[in-house]
Order: structure tokens, then sequence, then C-alpha cells
């Protein structure tokens, strides 16, 4: 059985505030999943096929979540925690970028996204510094030691494997492929729902039920797993050897399971995860 690690007196990087700054830009839209996309996505290893390609038809086109995104107070400050941690990039990978910049697409000077989702046929027209293409977060088609920042907004929880432990194990797969990619002194940004401890001993017992119901038509979004910070934190300082975790205060509202939902009422916090390669 995987462990998921809990030190509740060690301290895993300086907690900090950051702040609100302007209204937040209409997020960009890009993916479009072709409709032969069952019979065409190649198999993500690891990733559980169902949910990947859930996760591909929730998302694909999806408007009206990405307005509830753009509107929510949340966002905005998970807008303005990302910002610092990728300016000044000279070439920044965005894995799971599922169609949506949850940040200035300016800070960066090139920017290559990657998802299962993309197929080639793009009906945006996009910045010349930037490339999207299709990618899988478990086994990523680029060259070693090749950008600078890597970053990763709330992928983690989206990658399902077949159990609770087979999708930890996903989570330290992709960490492993974002310490390839980077180059010596890159950094790996993370941005990540996270739940408390107790709350995961609850979804852990639900998860198989979860699972089967993402599965059928009564549920819209996908199966998703939320894990503790601290076992986040573990996960990325055992391959890096170094981590700094920051929170992102929440605002009123969050998005949970696609609806809009108080976020006194839901035990999601959003956490800042931070790496250097060395």
């Amino acid at each position: 059985m995987v462990a998921y690690p809990y030190y509740p007196n060690e301290q895993y990087g300086m907690i900090y505030y950051l702040p609100v700054s302007g209204p937040i830009s209409t997020l960009p839209r890009y993916v479009h999943c072709p409709d032969t996309f069952m019979d065409t996505v190649k198999r993500p290893t690891g990733q559980d096929k169902a949910s990947v390609v859930k996760n591909a038809k929730y998302f694909d086109a999806n408007e009206r979540y990405a307005n509830k995104v753009g509107a929510l107070d949340t966002y905005r400050n998970i807008r303005s925690a990302i910002g610092p941690e990728i300016a000044g990039s000279e070439i920044l990978l965005d894995v799971g970028n599922g169609g949506v910049f949850d940040y200035d697409t300016s800070l960066a000077k090139r920017i290559v996204g990657v998802d299962l989702c993309f197929d080639g046929d793009n009906p945006l027209q996009l910045d010349e510094h930037i490339t999207l293409r299709w990618g899988d977060a478990l086994a990523l088609d680029e060259p070693d030691a090749a950008y600078d920042r890597v970053l990763e907004v709330s992928v983690f929880h989206h990658l399902i494997g077949n159990d609770v432990d087979s999708t930890f194990a996903n989570i330290g797969r992709a960490i492993e492929e974002a310490h390839r990619v980077l180059a010596l002194g890159g950094r790996l940004v993370v941005m990540e729902s996270c739940i408390s401890e107790r709350a995961f001993m609850i979804e852990r017992r639900l998860f198989g039920a979860l699972r089967r119901l993402a599965q059928t038509p009564l549920m819209g979004h996908p199966a998703t797993l939320q894990f503790p910070p601290q076992a986040i934190a573990r996960a990325i300082r055992d391959r890096f050897g170094n981590v700094t975790v920051a929170s992102i205060p929440l605002g009123r509202w969050v998005i949970q399971f696609g609806v809009r939902m108080p976020s006194a009422l839901t035990p999601v916090r959003a956490y800042m995860f931070t790496a250097t390669r060395c």
C-alpha cells in the first residue's frame, strides 16, 4: 500500500497570502477533441481510459466552465499566485493545459502547452510564442532538460488510476516526468486543490463508488481524487530534494465537481508547490 505521509510538526515552506490583482481577463479557449477521440487517443500510461475520455468531453469547448472559473474570486487569487512563479521564463511547458490559460501568457517568452485532448486542428489563433500539442503528463513526448519551467495547474487530481494507490503513483510519475524535462536550475510550479488528512480518509473510501458513478450518465463531471498537501509535498521533495508550499487564499466561491459552491462548505483548499531541479 502507498503511504500518505502526514507531518503535523514539519514546515513545508513559508505560508503566505497573495493579493488579488486587477480583474481576470477572459481565458482563451483552445481545445477541440475529435468525435473519434475514444478510438484514436493514445492510451495514457497508468491513467484510466474511461476517466481520460470523460475529462476530454467535459472540458472540450466547455465555455460555461471557463466562464465560471474566470468570474470567481478564488481563481483570480490563483492567477495572481501563478504569475510571479513563471515570470521571465524562457520556455515554459504547461502540462494539462486543457484549453485554458490560468495566467498571463505574456510572462513567458515561449509556451508549449500539452494535453491528451489536443488533436492538431485548433480553431483559435494564438500568439506566435504559444504552441499547443498532444501530450501525456505521465509520459511526456518532450526532450530531456528542455524547459526552465514546468507548470501543472489542477492536473494531479485528474490523473485517475484504477484505485487510490495507482492514482497517487500517477502523481509520482508526473513529477518524475517534470523533473526529466527541466534543465538544471529549472523550476516545477504546481497549483493543486487539496483536502485535509481527515477529509482524505473519507474520500479514499468513497473513491471506488465515485469512479463507477462517473462512468455513467448520472454524473457529468469526471472522477477526481484530491490528496492532502503533505502527501503532494512529500512526493515532490522525494524527487527534487526540495519543495516550498504556499497556501492560496480562497475567495467566497469555488468550483466543486463543476458546480459553484461556497468555499466555507467544501474541504478544498488551494496550494502552490514549487521545486527547483538541482
